[in-house]
């Protein structure tokens, strides 16, 4: 994982949003992603996207100070579709044994605190940007963050209309693979 290379988040906005790309040669538009029904199904080099699994929404290329925002998708079965607003993750080996890594293209989503629920994106790859994820039959994806920062459970906020993470609650989250 130790590439050499230095990844930073481009300039931050007088919104307090950052905006980072999606890998080269990825994106929605007309390509269809399939519904993960078993976290066995996901390796090294996939790109995924991470969806609201109760809502035509999934994680958006947008970081905003402390989190995640939404971008749509529309949901067919267990295949989605959608623009290039939505953030395209490329999974890297983890810190942690067992363990995958949410590349952006810019830098390593992480679960950023303990006290206050935080996704963020950092350059450089560590525990708590390393993630478990299990998957039911269903496409629940259970996607926990391996570091110290106990809010470390990466789920959909309806309400606020945001992806960060959780000690408990909030919706449940399902992975699409291209």
């Amino acid at each position: 994982v130790g590439d050499g290379i230095n990844y930073t988040n481009s300039e931050e906005s007088e919104t307090g949003e950052f905006t980072t790309s999606a890998p080269a040669g990825s994106g929605g538009g007309e390509e269809t992603w399939t519904l993960v029904t078993n976290a066995s199904n996901l390796k090294v080099g996939d790109e995924i996207v991470i969806a609201a699994s109760n809502s035509d929404y999934a994680l958006s290329t947008t970081q905003n100070n402390n989190n995640r925002g939404q971008a749509a998708v529309t949901k067919n079965g267990e295949t989605i579709t959608f623009g290039n607003d939505v953030q395209v993750l490329t999974l890297q080996t983890g810190n942690v044994s067992n363990s995958f890594a949410f590349y952006t293209g810019s830098g390593y989503l992480y679960a950023a605190s303990s006290s206050n629920n935080y996704l963020r994106t950092e350059a450089n790859l560590s525990d708590n940007s390393s993630w478990s994820i299990a998957i039911t039959n269903a496409g629940v994806a259970t996607i926990t963050a391996q570091g110290t920062n106990t809010r470390n459970l990466l789920k959909y906020n309806s309400s606020s209309t945001i992806f960060s993470c959780y000690t408990s609650g909030q919706g449940d989250v399902s992975i699409y693979k291209k």
